[in-house]
């Protein structure tokens, strides 16, 4: 989280699955609304927050046609994330979490997660406790670089402060969150707190009873059971090689150390809480991670560098990627980018002539931002390359807005490069450039990102895509960075996904008093 002022920083039947096969199989992979996830599955009875209260079922939702637009002109593709003609109020998403009859205190969301996803996998009741003490670690064990089998199991973490302030407003969204991500989904995603205590002479990883005062004061009851809670001293225990362990620097030290002990899980989204979303957020994170799943690795790394802006190419994400092959054709990346006394974990890749090597494959990186080339963008934290042979002419690669999911394997790479050998880079940068290294797949998705500014779509390539051809979105001083310089003039300040500005929040107050709008994530909010 960067917070300002800015110190340092299914259809059954043998026809739909023969089409599925085609289309995975095609040398043109890159229709992002084929495959985007779309259920109206009922909640699993086992699943209600209280047994009878129907009033979070998922058939309490309400969509309608939408007659509203986002503002013009549009970064990414208004269908990526869901589909962009039929909107979900507000109003029935989050009116039932109010403040009401109901005492939420009485609830313990992390138990009708974990009944949830006892019901529907046949998992002990046990499996899946909070680990309350992460105990520092011993000596570092080799780490799995092979994936020995998908549980189909994904955590959701929210990062949270021990100082958050847990409004009405704040409360209601969360708690719609979790019904719609774990509940209303049959248990597939079960979401937890990770939370920063900024304290750091608190013994959180020794003492018990320090825990539980830590939790007791900084944590609302009904969220406490799927809590959990680190300080500094936590991460330097963990990774001494490692100078920084602040949550600018290092925003993925807890998340590993997360992966390490919550090992069930192939993949966790890390959200903040200040982001937003306009469609049930289960779903939308399902889109995301199927149109990952279906890109090519062929060009992937140039497509992830630029902004996709659908008017430029009639509206298709296929005439832009194709447009993207025909300016690289076999020169992109290709497999794990070379760097000095550096082992690549990753699989090797096929001849180049496998133009759909990766179709199909789960990404291990996710992004909803472009991922840069760094190097000559005056980025303030441009040089900050350590543990690594070729110091900052290390090949890297930076996502703003540490808003991801990433696989156990990602995480566990990371984990070990900065626990055995002491590199690391900061947050932006860290999940990219591993992948990059290591050669695994990556991918940015293109939401849609509205701009409340006056600008043609010719204007707005020229100003977030100049860069060079392999970086389009990076080059020199891009406004979406913040440089050695401060903050730059640019649009962003009015987008509707930043890592500042205000206008995430304009949007979701519109969306919160009755407008439509297609699926889309918004941040930062923060609203009270």
């Amino acid at each position: 989280m960067r917070h300002l002022p800015i110190a340092r920083r299914f259809i059954p039947g043998a026809a739909v699955a023969l089409f599925i096969f085609l289309f995975l199989t095609t040398r043109s992979s890159f229709s992002l609304r084929a495959l985007t996830w779309s259920s109206t599955s009922p909640t699993a009875s086992g699943c209600q927050i209280w047994p009878g209260w129907r009033a979070s079922d998922s058939e309490q939702l309400l969509y309608e046609a939408c007659h509203d637009t986002t503002n013009s002109p549009l970064i990414g593709d208004v269908g990526v994330l869901g589909d962009p003609n039929r909107c979900l109020l507000a109003s029935s998403r989050l009116d039932q979490y109010h403040s009401s009859d109901r005492n939420w205190s009485e609830v313990r969301w992390g138990q009708v997660q974990r009944r949830c996803a006892t019901r529907e996998y046949k998992l002990s009741p046990l499996e899946y406790p909070v680990d309350r003490l992460w105990r520092i670690p011993g000596a570092s064990q080799e780490v799995e670089t092979q994936v020995k089998g998908n549980s189909g199991r994904v955590a959701i973490v929210l990062r949270a402060w021990d100082n958050y302030e847990y409004t009405e407003k704040r409360l209601a969204w969360l708690r719609a969150l979790i019904v719609e991500v774990s509940l209303q989904r049959a248990g597939m995603y079960q979401v937890f707190f990770l939370v920063n205590v900024k304290d750091p002479n608190i013994h959180l990883e020794e003492d018990a009873d320090a825990y539980e005062q830590a939790l007791i004061k900084f944590v609302p009851e009904e969220f406490r059971d799927m809590a959990v809670l680190f300080n500094e001293r936590t991460l330097k225990a963990w990774y001494p090689l490692v100078q920084e362990h602040g949550a600018q620097d290092q925003m993925y030290q807890a998340l590993q150390i997360f992966s390490q002990k919550f090992k069930q899980y192939d993949f966790i989204w890390q959200l903040e809480m200040d982001l937003r979303f306009t469609n049930h957020v289960h779903d939308t994170l399902e889109s995301a991670a199927t149109f990952a799943r279906a890109q090519s690795r062929r060009n992937l790394w140039e497509r992830n560098g630029r902004f996709y802006i659908p008017h430029l190419f009639n509206n298709s994400y296929e005439n832009f990627s194709a447009a993207v092959d025909a300016e690289f054709g076999d020169n992109g990346v290709w497999g794990p980018v070379y760097t000095s006394e550096f082992t690549s974990q990753g699989p090797q890749p096929p001849s180049r002539i496998k133009w759909d090597w990766g179709v199909g494959e789960d990404a291990d990186l996710i992004s909803f931002m472009p991922m840069i080339d760094p190097v000559g963008t005056n980025w303030i934290y441009e040089d900050i390359v350590h543990g690594f042979a070729d110091g900052t002419a290390t090949p890297r690669r930076v996502a703003i807005v540490s808003i991801t999911r990433s696989s156990r394997r990602l995480l566990q790479l990371v984990h070990e490069a900065q626990q055995g050998r002491g590199q690391w880079l900061v947050s932006e940068a860290t999940l990219e450039t591993f992948a990059l290294l290591h050669g695994l797949k990556a991918v940015t998705v293109p939401h849609p990102i509205s701009i409340d500014k006056e600008m043609t779509a010719e204007e707005l390539d020229a100003e977030i895509n100049k860069g060079p051809s392999h970086s389009k979105a990076g080059g020199e001083t891009p406004s979406m960075l913040y440089s050695k310089d401060g903050f730059l003039l640019g649009p962003w300040w009015e987008a509707s996904y930043w890592f500042t500005g205000s206008g995430a929040e304009n949007v979701w107050k519109a969306y919160v008093e009755g407008r439509r709008l297609p699926p889309m994530l918004l941040h930062p909010v923060k609203e009270k």
